[in-house]
Protein backbone atom coordinates (compact mmCIF):
# COMPACT_ATOMS: atom_id res chain seq x y z
CA UNK A 1 0.00 0.00 0.00
CA UNK A 2 1.74 3.25 -0.79
CA UNK A 3 1.32 6.56 1.25
CA UNK A 4 1.24 9.81 -0.70
CA UNK A 5 3.03 12.13 0.48
CA UNK A 6 0.94 14.86 0.83
CA UNK A 7 -2.08 13.25 0.58
CA UNK A 8 -3.62 12.16 4.26
CA UNK A 9 -7.15 12.14 2.57
CA UNK A 10 -5.96 9.73 -0.22
CA UNK A 11 -4.23 7.52 2.28
CA UNK A 12 -7.19 7.37 4.20
CA UNK A 13 -9.29 6.21 1.09
CA UNK A 14 -6.68 3.29 0.71
CA UNK A 15 -7.11 1.75 3.51
CA UNK A 16 -10.83 1.70 3.15
CA UNK A 17 -10.38 0.86 -0.62
CA UNK A 18 -7.95 -2.57 1.12
CA UNK A 19 -10.19 -5.39 1.84
CA UNK A 20 -12.26 -5.09 -1.24
CA UNK A 21 -9.55 -5.47 -3.60
CA UNK A 22 -8.94 -8.94 -2.21
CA UNK A 23 -6.11 -8.36 0.74
CA UNK A 24 -6.85 -9.61 4.23
CA UNK A 25 -4.60 -9.27 6.81
CA UNK A 26 -2.92 -12.50 5.94
CA UNK A 27 -2.84 -12.28 2.02
CA UNK A 28 -6.74 -13.50 1.95
CA UNK A 29 -9.50 -12.61 -0.29
CA UNK A 30 -12.46 -10.70 2.17
CA UNK A 31 -15.56 -9.44 1.11
CA UNK A 32 -15.80 -6.10 1.09
CA UNK A 33 -17.89 -4.67 4.43
CA UNK A 34 -19.34 -1.43 4.20
CA UNK A 35 -17.67 1.26 6.54
CA UNK A 36 -20.06 1.93 9.35
CA UNK A 37 -18.33 5.45 9.83
CA UNK A 38 -19.15 6.67 6.72
CA UNK A 39 -22.82 5.69 6.47
CA UNK A 40 -23.31 7.56 9.44
CA UNK A 41 -21.64 10.79 9.71
CA UNK A 42 -21.76 13.29 12.62
CA UNK A 43 -21.64 15.81 10.81
CA UNK A 44 -25.43 17.06 10.58
CA UNK A 45 -24.62 19.54 7.35
CA UNK A 46 -23.00 16.62 5.81
CA UNK A 47 -25.52 14.91 2.36
CA UNK A 48 -25.31 11.73 2.43
CA UNK A 49 -26.65 9.61 -0.57
CA UNK A 50 -29.55 8.18 1.14
CA UNK A 51 -30.75 11.71 2.15
CA UNK A 52 -29.90 12.93 -1.59
CA UNK A 53 -32.11 10.22 -2.75
CA UNK A 54 -35.12 10.74 -0.87
CA UNK A 55 -34.91 14.79 -2.03
CA UNK A 56 -34.61 13.77 -5.72
CA UNK A 57 -38.02 11.46 -4.95
CA UNK A 58 -39.41 14.30 -3.16
CA UNK A 59 -38.75 17.22 -5.38
CA UNK A 60 -37.65 15.94 -8.90
CA UNK A 61 -40.23 16.97 -11.64
CA UNK A 62 -40.14 14.31 -13.87
CA UNK A 63 -41.52 12.22 -10.80
CA UNK A 64 -44.25 14.51 -10.17
CA UNK A 65 -45.00 14.58 -14.18
CA UNK A 66 -44.75 10.89 -13.90
CA UNK A 67 -47.21 11.00 -10.98
CA UNK A 68 -49.78 13.11 -12.32
CA UNK A 69 -49.47 10.48 -15.43
CA UNK A 70 -50.81 7.96 -13.36
CA UNK A 71 -53.44 9.66 -11.49
CA UNK A 72 -54.76 10.43 -15.24
CA UNK A 73 -54.81 6.93 -16.40
CA UNK A 74 -56.43 6.21 -12.77
CA UNK A 75 -59.67 9.00 -13.85
CA UNK A 76 -59.34 6.78 -17.82
CA UNK A 77 -60.47 3.94 -15.47
CA UNK A 78 -62.93 5.40 -13.40
CA UNK A 79 -64.35 6.59 -16.83
CA UNK A 80 -64.60 3.28 -18.16
CA UNK A 81 -66.35 1.92 -15.20
CA UNK A 82 -68.76 4.77 -15.67
CA UNK A 83 -70.34 2.66 -18.48
CA UNK A 84 -71.89 0.32 -15.37
CA UNK A 85 -74.03 3.00 -13.90
CA UNK A 86 -77.00 4.91 -15.66
CA UNK A 87 -76.81 8.01 -17.31
CA UNK A 88 -79.05 10.67 -15.73
CA UNK A 89 -80.06 14.12 -17.03
CA UNK A 90 -83.16 16.66 -16.63
CA UNK A 91 -84.18 19.03 -19.65
CA UNK A 92 -85.65 22.69 -19.39
CA UNK A 93 -87.52 24.23 -22.18
CA UNK A 94 -89.06 27.17 -22.78
CA UNK A 95 -90.58 27.84 -26.06
CA UNK A 96 -93.00 30.57 -27.50
CA UNK A 97 -94.50 31.22 -31.23
CA UNK A 98 -96.91 31.94 -33.20
CA UNK A 99 -98.76 28.67 -35.24
CA UNK A 100 -101.83 28.77 -37.92
CA UNK A 101 -105.11 29.09 -36.64
CA UNK A 102 -108.05 26.17 -37.73
CA UNK A 103 -109.15 28.32 -40.41
CA UNK A 104 -105.33 28.82 -41.83
CA UNK A 105 -106.02 32.58 -41.67
CA UNK A 106 -104.71 33.35 -38.65
CA UNK A 107 -101.69 33.34 -36.37
CA UNK A 108 -102.26 32.05 -32.56
CA UNK A 109 -99.23 32.89 -30.29
CA UNK A 110 -98.66 30.06 -27.61
CA UNK A 111 -95.89 29.44 -24.52
CA UNK A 112 -94.57 26.07 -24.28
CA UNK A 113 -93.55 24.44 -20.79
CA UNK A 114 -91.65 21.36 -20.39
CA UNK A 115 -89.68 19.80 -17.88
CA UNK A 116 -87.88 16.27 -17.97
CA UNK A 117 -85.79 13.53 -16.35
CA UNK A 118 -84.74 11.18 -18.41
CA UNK A 119 -83.20 7.91 -17.62
CA UNK A 120 -80.48 5.85 -19.90
CA UNK A 121 -78.69 2.55 -19.09
CA UNK A 122 -76.91 0.06 -20.93
CA UNK A 123 -77.67 -3.47 -19.82
CA UNK A 124 -75.94 -5.63 -21.90
CA UNK A 125 -73.72 -5.05 -24.54
CA UNK A 126 -72.23 -8.79 -25.24
CA UNK A 127 -68.39 -7.65 -23.02
CA UNK A 128 -67.76 -4.07 -25.07
CA UNK A 129 -68.00 -1.99 -21.76
CA UNK A 130 -66.12 -5.33 -19.55
CA UNK A 131 -62.97 -5.04 -22.26
CA UNK A 132 -62.62 -1.14 -21.97
CA UNK A 133 -62.60 -1.18 -18.54
CA UNK A 134 -59.74 -3.62 -18.03
CA UNK A 135 -58.12 -2.21 -20.95
CA UNK A 136 -57.75 0.65 -18.82
CA UNK A 137 -56.62 -1.10 -15.97
CA UNK A 138 -53.89 -2.86 -18.04
CA UNK A 139 -53.02 0.41 -19.15
CA UNK A 140 -52.76 1.84 -15.33
CA UNK A 141 -50.86 -0.97 -14.50
CA UNK A 142 -47.96 0.01 -17.48
CA UNK A 143 -48.64 3.48 -16.13
CA UNK A 144 -47.36 2.79 -12.63
CA UNK A 145 -44.50 0.56 -14.13
CA UNK A 146 -43.40 3.84 -16.47
CA UNK A 147 -43.48 5.55 -13.10
CA UNK A 148 -41.21 2.82 -11.61
CA UNK A 149 -38.90 3.55 -14.55
CA UNK A 150 -38.78 7.17 -14.02
CA UNK A 151 -38.14 6.90 -10.29
CA UNK A 152 -34.76 4.15 -11.31
CA UNK A 153 -33.79 7.06 -13.95
CA UNK A 154 -33.47 9.66 -10.64
CA UNK A 155 -32.36 7.43 -8.79
CA UNK A 156 -29.09 6.41 -11.23
CA UNK A 157 -28.69 9.84 -11.97
CA UNK A 158 -28.50 11.26 -8.00
CA UNK A 159 -26.06 8.35 -7.89
CA UNK A 160 -23.78 9.22 -10.99
CA UNK A 161 -24.53 12.99 -10.04
CA UNK A 162 -22.88 11.71 -6.60
CA UNK A 163 -20.05 10.03 -7.31
CA UNK A 164 -18.90 12.03 -9.79
CA UNK A 165 -18.59 14.84 -7.41
CA UNK A 166 -16.62 13.08 -4.72
CA UNK A 167 -15.04 12.07 -7.41
CA UNK A 168 -14.09 15.48 -8.83
CA UNK A 169 -13.41 16.49 -5.03
CA UNK A 170 -10.45 13.69 -4.26
CA UNK A 171 -9.19 15.04 -7.43
CA UNK A 172 -8.81 18.54 -6.22
CA UNK A 173 -6.97 16.67 -3.31
CA UNK A 174 -4.24 15.40 -5.44
CA UNK A 175 -4.11 18.30 -7.27
CA UNK A 176 -3.80 20.41 -4.13
CA UNK A 177 -1.13 17.77 -2.80
CA UNK A 178 0.85 17.99 -6.45
CA UNK A 179 0.93 22.04 -5.71
CA UNK A 180 2.33 21.49 -2.69
CA UNK A 181 4.57 19.39 -3.71
CA UNK A 182 5.94 21.84 -6.63
CA UNK A 183 5.65 24.30 -4.82
CA UNK A 184 8.20 22.56 -2.34
CA UNK A 185 10.82 21.60 -4.90
CA UNK A 186 10.91 25.13 -6.69
CA UNK A 187 11.93 26.74 -3.15
CA UNK A 188 14.62 23.86 -2.95
CA UNK A 189 15.90 24.23 -6.28
CA UNK A 190 16.20 27.91 -5.59
CA UNK A 191 18.45 27.43 -2.57
CA UNK A 192 20.22 25.28 -4.48
CA UNK A 193 20.71 28.14 -7.10
CA UNK A 194 20.97 30.72 -4.43
CA UNK A 195 24.38 28.88 -3.00
CA UNK A 196 25.35 27.54 -6.91
CA UNK A 197 25.07 24.11 -6.90
CA UNK A 198 22.25 24.06 -9.54
CA UNK A 199 22.01 26.43 -12.53
CA UNK A 200 18.81 28.70 -13.03
CA UNK A 201 17.28 26.19 -15.57
CA UNK A 202 16.30 23.99 -12.81
CA UNK A 203 14.49 27.19 -11.09
CA UNK A 204 12.67 27.98 -14.32
CA UNK A 205 11.50 24.55 -14.88
CA UNK A 206 10.44 23.94 -11.18
CA UNK A 207 8.34 27.16 -11.91
CA UNK A 208 7.44 26.31 -15.10
CA UNK A 209 5.71 22.54 -13.68
CA UNK A 210 4.69 24.43 -10.65
CA UNK A 211 2.27 27.03 -12.22
CA UNK A 212 1.19 23.76 -14.96
CA UNK A 213 -0.09 22.63 -11.66
CA UNK A 214 -1.66 25.60 -10.43
CA UNK A 215 -3.80 26.05 -13.46
CA UNK A 216 -4.92 21.92 -13.17
CA UNK A 217 -6.28 22.97 -9.40
CA UNK A 218 -8.07 25.89 -11.04
CA UNK A 219 -9.77 23.56 -13.20
CA UNK A 220 -10.31 20.87 -10.89
CA UNK A 221 -12.04 23.40 -8.06
CA UNK A 222 -13.85 24.62 -11.12
CA UNK A 223 -14.96 20.93 -11.89
CA UNK A 224 -16.08 20.44 -8.22
CA UNK A 225 -18.82 23.60 -8.90
CA UNK A 226 -19.76 21.93 -12.17
CA UNK A 227 -20.20 18.33 -10.47
CA UNK A 228 -22.17 20.37 -7.31
CA UNK A 229 -24.71 22.05 -10.08
CA UNK A 230 -24.83 18.46 -11.66
CA UNK A 231 -25.43 17.34 -8.38
CA UNK A 232 -28.43 19.73 -7.88
CA UNK A 233 -30.10 19.29 -11.12
CA UNK A 234 -29.88 15.56 -10.75
CA UNK A 235 -31.58 16.17 -7.23
CA UNK A 236 -34.20 19.01 -8.60
CA UNK A 237 -33.76 21.48 -6.55
CA UNK A 238 -32.10 24.45 -7.61
CA UNK A 239 -31.05 26.36 -4.62
CA UNK A 240 -29.74 23.80 -3.28
CA UNK A 241 -26.53 25.39 -1.13
CA UNK A 242 -23.23 23.18 -1.41
CA UNK A 243 -22.42 20.58 1.45
CA UNK A 244 -19.67 17.82 2.26
CA UNK A 245 -20.65 14.64 0.95
CA UNK A 246 -19.78 11.10 2.43
CA UNK A 247 -17.12 9.46 0.93
CA UNK A 248 -17.51 5.50 -0.07
CA UNK A 249 -15.11 4.18 -1.72
CA UNK A 250 -16.23 0.58 -0.81
CA UNK A 251 -16.24 -1.85 -3.28
CA UNK A 252 -18.70 -5.13 -3.12
CA UNK A 253 -18.51 -8.52 -4.51
CA UNK A 254 -20.99 -8.91 -7.69
CA UNK A 255 -23.08 -12.21 -6.37
CA UNK A 256 -24.21 -13.17 -9.81
CA UNK A 257 -22.73 -13.97 -13.12
CA UNK A 258 -23.13 -12.25 -16.34
CA UNK A 259 -26.71 -14.59 -17.46
CA UNK A 260 -28.36 -14.60 -13.89
CA UNK A 261 -27.78 -10.51 -14.38
CA UNK A 262 -29.45 -10.63 -17.61
CA UNK A 263 -31.94 -13.08 -16.40
CA UNK A 264 -33.00 -10.92 -13.33
CA UNK A 265 -33.02 -7.69 -15.12
CA UNK A 266 -35.74 -9.79 -17.91
CA UNK A 267 -38.20 -10.42 -15.16
CA UNK A 268 -37.71 -7.14 -12.58
CA UNK A 269 -36.49 -4.29 -15.33
CA UNK A 270 -40.19 -2.10 -14.65
CA UNK A 271 -39.36 -0.98 -18.37
CA UNK A 272 -40.72 -5.21 -19.88
CA UNK A 273 -43.55 -5.15 -17.60
CA UNK A 274 -44.91 -2.13 -18.60
CA UNK A 275 -44.93 -3.43 -22.20
CA UNK A 276 -46.06 -6.86 -20.84
CA UNK A 277 -49.21 -4.48 -19.35
CA UNK A 278 -49.71 -2.41 -22.76
CA UNK A 279 -49.64 -5.72 -24.51
CA UNK A 280 -52.37 -7.22 -22.28
CA UNK A 281 -54.44 -4.10 -22.50
CA UNK A 282 -54.19 -4.06 -26.64
CA UNK A 283 -55.54 -7.39 -26.04
CA UNK A 284 -58.80 -6.35 -24.30
CA UNK A 285 -58.74 -3.09 -26.93
CA UNK A 286 -58.69 -5.91 -29.61
CA UNK A 287 -61.58 -7.84 -28.20
CA UNK A 288 -63.82 -4.73 -27.64
CA UNK A 289 -63.23 -3.36 -31.37
CA UNK A 290 -64.55 -6.98 -32.58
CA UNK A 291 -67.77 -6.88 -30.10
CA UNK A 292 -68.20 -3.83 -32.57
CA UNK A 293 -70.10 -6.01 -34.58
CA UNK A 294 -72.35 -6.97 -31.83
CA UNK A 295 -75.76 -5.30 -30.74
CA UNK A 296 -76.54 -3.18 -27.26
CA UNK A 297 -79.65 -3.55 -25.49
CA UNK A 298 -80.55 -0.20 -23.85
CA UNK A 299 -83.05 0.91 -21.30
CA UNK A 300 -84.67 4.22 -21.60
CA UNK A 301 -87.11 5.85 -19.61
CA UNK A 302 -88.32 9.68 -19.05
CA UNK A 303 -90.66 11.18 -16.91
CA UNK A 304 -91.90 14.52 -17.98
CA UNK A 305 -94.08 18.08 -17.23
CA UNK A 306 -95.23 20.05 -19.84
CA UNK A 307 -98.10 22.26 -21.02
CA UNK A 308 -98.99 24.36 -24.30
CA UNK A 309 -100.48 27.77 -23.64
CA UNK A 310 -102.98 27.41 -26.23
CA UNK A 311 -104.03 23.97 -25.56
CA UNK A 312 -107.99 24.19 -25.24
CA UNK A 313 -108.45 20.96 -23.14
CA UNK A 314 -106.07 22.52 -20.82
CA UNK A 315 -106.52 26.33 -20.61
CA UNK A 316 -104.55 26.54 -17.45
CA UNK A 317 -100.90 26.75 -17.60
CA UNK A 318 -100.00 25.35 -14.06
CA UNK A 319 -99.86 22.61 -12.72
CA UNK A 320 -97.94 21.42 -15.68
CA UNK A 321 -99.34 18.05 -17.20
CA UNK A 322 -97.27 15.23 -16.33
CA UNK A 323 -96.20 11.96 -18.77
CA UNK A 324 -93.96 9.01 -18.71
CA UNK A 325 -92.27 6.76 -20.90
CA UNK A 326 -90.45 3.47 -20.92
CA UNK A 327 -88.23 2.05 -23.68
CA UNK A 328 -86.34 -1.19 -24.38
CA UNK A 329 -84.09 -0.94 -27.00
CA UNK A 330 -82.03 -3.70 -29.01
CA UNK A 331 -79.54 -1.76 -31.35
CA UNK A 332 -78.35 -3.86 -34.12
CA UNK A 333 -75.22 -2.54 -36.31
CA UNK A 334 -75.82 -3.18 -40.05
CA UNK A 335 -73.22 -1.56 -41.48
CA UNK A 336 -71.12 1.37 -40.77
CA UNK A 337 -69.12 2.16 -43.60
CA UNK A 338 -66.60 -0.17 -42.32
CA UNK A 339 -65.48 1.84 -38.91
CA UNK A 340 -65.80 -1.68 -36.90
CA UNK A 341 -63.74 -3.24 -39.05
CA UNK A 342 -60.43 -0.45 -39.68
CA UNK A 343 -60.60 -0.13 -35.74
CA UNK A 344 -60.21 -3.75 -35.07
CA UNK A 345 -57.54 -3.89 -38.51
CA UNK A 346 -55.78 -0.70 -36.41
CA UNK A 347 -56.06 -2.14 -32.82
CA UNK A 348 -54.35 -5.09 -34.46
CA UNK A 349 -51.55 -3.58 -36.28
CA UNK A 350 -51.35 -1.59 -32.90
CA UNK A 351 -50.01 -4.57 -30.94
CA UNK A 352 -47.74 -6.20 -33.26
CA UNK A 353 -46.41 -2.64 -32.73
CA UNK A 354 -46.44 -3.09 -28.91
CA UNK A 355 -44.08 -6.46 -30.03
CA UNK A 356 -41.83 -5.12 -31.96
CA UNK A 357 -41.38 -2.25 -29.11
CA UNK A 358 -40.88 -4.75 -26.61
CA UNK A 359 -38.43 -6.88 -28.48
CA UNK A 360 -36.02 -3.92 -28.70
CA UNK A 361 -36.71 -2.68 -24.87
CA UNK A 362 -35.79 -6.39 -24.21
CA UNK A 363 -32.20 -5.89 -26.02
CA UNK A 364 -31.84 -2.85 -24.68
CA UNK A 365 -31.72 -4.52 -21.33
CA UNK A 366 -29.27 -6.88 -22.32
CA UNK A 367 -27.36 -4.62 -23.86
CA UNK A 368 -27.09 -2.23 -20.63
CA UNK A 369 -26.32 -5.38 -18.79
CA UNK A 370 -23.80 -6.22 -20.49
CA UNK A 371 -21.87 -2.86 -20.72
CA UNK A 372 -22.60 -2.60 -16.91
CA UNK A 373 -21.38 -6.33 -15.26
CA UNK A 374 -18.12 -5.82 -18.45
CA UNK A 375 -17.55 -2.47 -17.24
CA UNK A 376 -17.81 -3.13 -13.41
CA UNK A 377 -15.31 -6.65 -13.62
CA UNK A 378 -12.77 -4.23 -15.81
CA UNK A 379 -12.89 -1.59 -13.50
CA UNK A 380 -12.02 -4.18 -10.53
CA UNK A 381 -9.22 -5.01 -12.37
CA UNK A 382 -7.86 -1.86 -13.17
CA UNK A 383 -8.02 -0.41 -9.73
CA UNK A 384 -5.52 -3.57 -8.72
CA UNK A 385 -3.03 -2.27 -11.26
CA UNK A 386 -3.97 1.40 -10.94
CA UNK A 387 -3.01 0.50 -7.52
CA UNK A 388 0.33 -0.99 -8.27
CA UNK A 389 1.20 1.80 -10.95
CA UNK A 390 1.05 4.52 -7.87
CA UNK A 391 3.08 2.76 -5.38
CA UNK A 392 5.53 2.51 -8.28
CA UNK A 393 5.36 6.32 -9.06
CA UNK A 394 5.51 6.98 -5.27
CA UNK A 395 8.99 5.01 -5.04
CA UNK A 396 10.01 6.95 -8.15
CA UNK A 397 9.20 9.99 -7.09
CA UNK A 398 10.66 9.45 -3.62
CA UNK A 399 14.37 8.17 -5.87
CA UNK A 400 14.18 10.88 -7.68
CA UNK A 401 14.13 13.51 -5.29
CA UNK A 402 16.84 11.85 -2.79
CA UNK A 403 18.85 11.45 -6.29
CA UNK A 404 18.25 15.36 -7.03
CA UNK A 405 18.99 16.12 -3.39
CA UNK A 406 22.53 14.77 -3.18
CA UNK A 407 23.31 16.12 -6.55
CA UNK A 408 23.29 13.02 -8.76
CA UNK A 409 20.03 13.61 -10.65
CA UNK A 410 18.70 16.15 -12.89
CA UNK A 411 15.98 18.20 -12.36
CA UNK A 412 13.98 16.47 -15.56
CA UNK A 413 13.65 13.53 -13.11
CA UNK A 414 12.29 15.14 -10.19
CA UNK A 415 9.55 16.73 -12.72
CA UNK A 416 8.72 13.97 -14.84
CA UNK A 417 8.24 11.85 -11.82
CA UNK A 418 6.26 14.19 -10.02
CA UNK A 419 3.75 14.05 -13.45
CA UNK A 420 3.82 10.19 -13.08
CA UNK A 421 2.92 10.31 -9.58
CA UNK A 422 0.07 12.98 -9.88
CA UNK A 423 -1.36 11.12 -13.14
CA UNK A 424 -0.97 7.82 -11.49
CA UNK A 425 -2.67 9.30 -8.34
CA UNK A 426 -5.76 10.98 -10.67
CA UNK A 427 -5.90 7.57 -12.45
CA UNK A 428 -6.42 5.87 -9.37
CA UNK A 429 -8.81 8.03 -7.77
CA UNK A 430 -10.96 7.94 -11.09
CA UNK A 431 -10.80 4.42 -11.43
CA UNK A 432 -12.30 4.54 -7.29
CA UNK A 433 -15.21 6.59 -8.60
CA UNK A 434 -15.99 4.96 -11.81
CA UNK A 435 -16.35 1.84 -9.99
CA UNK A 436 -19.02 3.28 -7.87
CA UNK A 437 -20.90 4.85 -11.17
CA UNK A 438 -20.51 1.19 -13.05
CA UNK A 439 -22.04 -0.40 -9.62
CA UNK A 440 -25.09 1.84 -9.93
CA UNK A 441 -25.59 1.30 -13.78
CA UNK A 442 -25.47 -2.42 -12.94
CA UNK A 443 -27.92 -1.91 -9.88
CA UNK A 444 -30.31 -0.20 -12.52
CA UNK A 445 -29.76 -2.29 -15.62
CA UNK A 446 -30.75 -5.20 -13.81
CA UNK A 447 -33.76 -3.55 -12.33
CA UNK A 448 -32.93 -3.90 -8.97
Amino acid sequence: MFQPRHGLRLLLMLFTLLPALGYGTEGQSQTAQPSTQLAQPQDPNVLTLDEALLMALENHPSLSAARERVAAQRAVLGQQFGAYYPTINMTNQYRSGTEAGTTGTSLNGFDFFNSQLNFNMILYNFGKREGAVQAARETLSATDYNYKTAVDAVVLGVKQAYYAYLQARAIVNVREDTVKSRDLLVNQTRGFFDVGTRARIDVVRAESNLYTAQADLIAARNAVQVAWVTLKNAIGLRNLPERPLVEDTTMTTIPYTLDEAREIAYSTRPELKSFEAQRRAQDQNIATARRGHLPDLIFDANYRKSHVSNDPLHPETFPLEPSWQVQLSLNIPIFDGFRTTNRVDETLHTYYVIKAQEEQQRQQVALDVEQAYLRLVELRERIKANEAAATAAKENLDLASGRYEVGVGSIIEVTDAQQLYTDAQTTYVRALYDYKIADAQLTRAIGK
